[in-house]
């Protein structure tokens, strides 16, 4: 039967450019690399310095372009320039990947209102500024794939032993209402998908680990999730040129729907 006869998967990106934010982490580095891999040169966004060096030195060493863009994701304005600039130096951005974000672990009654915009600013709104920033030449030109981080927290509205409440779960449930609502508007040249990760191993969460040890109980694959997890599934929605408007679970099994 015709469009069974071949099934390629592999994911080819050379010529081709991505930009990662949130890069100097555990999961955005992890999914530089993984495009860096498949061809990519990148454009790299954080707002920690010494950390942004570091992952660009790693993705140059594989033979790769990278260009650093040291920046607040949250901020329109900023965005807007270093948006301007990652297309002045290395031309339309193919794969744009949003990691940029921040938890909340304080109770709703306990934060600010600051502390509430930031949240929702550092993980939704950052995705929008980049947007903005980019869908236009994805358009203009051969399209692209969005993926927005969101959270298992965005599904089960977070976990009161860990570091997301309320406000952080709000936030990455809209990361969620915007990707399917972006995918409808620009259809068919640019897919944009979602991914919804588990406990990811940072320094930050490897305390908590050693602090509380019983959380991996709750985990069917029995180990906390690793940045190249997450990638893997960045690039399985890089290839499906078929998949929009998705939102998948990359949890270890620790919450099922």
């Amino acid at each position: 039967m015709e469009g069974i006869s071949k099934v390629d998967i592999t994911v080819d990106l050379r010529g081709k450019v991505g930009l990662v934010t949130g890069a100097g982490g555990h999961i955005g580095g992890g999914c530089a690399l993984a495009l860096a891999r498949c061809g990519a040169d990148l454009v790299l966004n954080d707002v920690r310095e010494d950390a942004l060096a570091a992952i660009c030195n790693q993705v140059r060493g594989m033979g790769r372009r990278a260009v650093p863009l040291l920046g607040d994701s949250a901020d329109h304005a900023v965005v807007q320039r270093l948006g301007e600039q990652a297309l002045r130096e290395l031309g339309p951005v193919f794969v744009y990947m949003n990691v940029a974000g921040q938890a909340m672990p304080k109770h709703i009654v306990d934060m600010s209102e600051a502390e509430w915009d930031r949240t929702q600013d550092a993980n939704v709104k950052s995705l929008f500024n980049w947007c903005q920033a980019l869908v236009p030449s994805m358009l203009a030109g051969e399209g692209g794939r969005i993926v927005g981080l969101s959270s298992v927290s965005g599904k089960q509205g977070g976990d009161l032993n860990s570091v997301s409440r309320a406000a952080y779960a709000a936030a990455k449930g809209g990361v969620m209402g915007f990707v399917r609502g972006l995918a409808r508007e620009v259809a068919p040249k640019v897919t944009v998908n979602a991914i919804c990760p588990g406990l990811v191993i940072n320094d930050r969460t490897a305390k908590l680990l050693t602090a509380r040890p019983q959380m991996m109980d709750q985990y069917l694959m029995g180990r906390p999730g690793e940045g190249a997890d997450i990638a893997k599934a960045l690039l399985y929605f890089v290839a499906a040129d078929w998949v929009t408007g998705e939102v998948t679970d990359v949890n270890g099994g620790y919450y099922i729907d």
